[in-house]
């Protein structure tokens, strides 16, 4: 693959955005060799260590950038993908979880914005459903970024938008605490608006997840799934 540099010399201007499309690429190309390839290790780490497997997953991936881009000026705080402590993961049901991890980027005295990384993941077992996608920010400051993750708006941009359970006794509860999310209207998508909350209980719904009640709690909206146990 190209090298940040050479992808950086053949731009006219630097922004946020350059290392979001450098990002895109790399995952593009790189993703699928590197799971098949490291697969059975983080697997290893994950009968071991459970989900800290996909935190080790995102800095062995995007580990070999880190030197790339501090060798172009650029700093990224923290080191990209983030960590926990610069993150959230409110959404989706257990078999494809939702957890977005952001750094703010900065070259020289100049703050160009965050990137982030949106994350689908199993808890249920060892599993990537799809490949890492990376969002960008114009806010900087953790209220503001927290802010604007919480609109599901901003987390889909460029995403593309269904099981019946079967009756049975015994039933498997699961809660979701950012479903408010995808209600809020946002001026700039009006049609991506009007499809969200739609998509998010597509989401649980593939998995066999059916909705069952919804309450408000502290600004929030809890919604409780269940599911048949099989």
């Amino acid at each position: 693959m190209k090298a940040f540099s050479d992808f950086l010399s053949e731009k006219r201007e630097v922004a946020i955005h350059t290392l979001a499309s450098y990002l895109r690429l790399y995952i593009q190309e790189q993703f699928q060799p590197f799971w098949q390839e490291h697969y059975e290790e983080l697997l290893g780490v994950y009968r071991q260590a459970g989900d800290a497997a996909y935190g080790v997953f995102g800095r062995k991936f995007f580990g070999p950038l880190q030197e790339q881009f501090a060798r172009a000026g650029f700093t990224l705080e923290p080191e990209f993908p983030g960590s926990l402590s610069s993150s959230m993961e409110h959404w989706g049901p257990p078999e494809e979880r939702e957890r977005c991890m952001w750094s703010v980027v900065r070259r020289g005295d100049k703050t160009l914005g965050t990137l982030v990384l949106r994350l689908l993941h199993d808890h249920t077992t060892f599993r990537l459903p799809a490949a890492p996608i990376i969002l960008t920010l114009e806010e900087t400051e953790r209220e503001a970024i927290i802010d604007a993750l919480s609109h599901a708006s901003t987390r889909l941009q460029g995403a593309r938008f269904v099981t019946e359970p079967k009756d049975n006794a015994v039933w498997e509860y699961s809660v979701e605490i950012g479903l408010a999310d995808y209600l809020r209207f946002d001026a700039n998508s009006p049609q991506l608006s009007e499809g969200m909350l739609d998509y998010a209980l597509r989401q649980w719904g593939r998995h066999g997840w059916e909705l069952v009640n919804v309450l408000p709690y502290q600004g929030q909206m809890i919604a409780f799934f269940r599911r048949p146990v099989a």
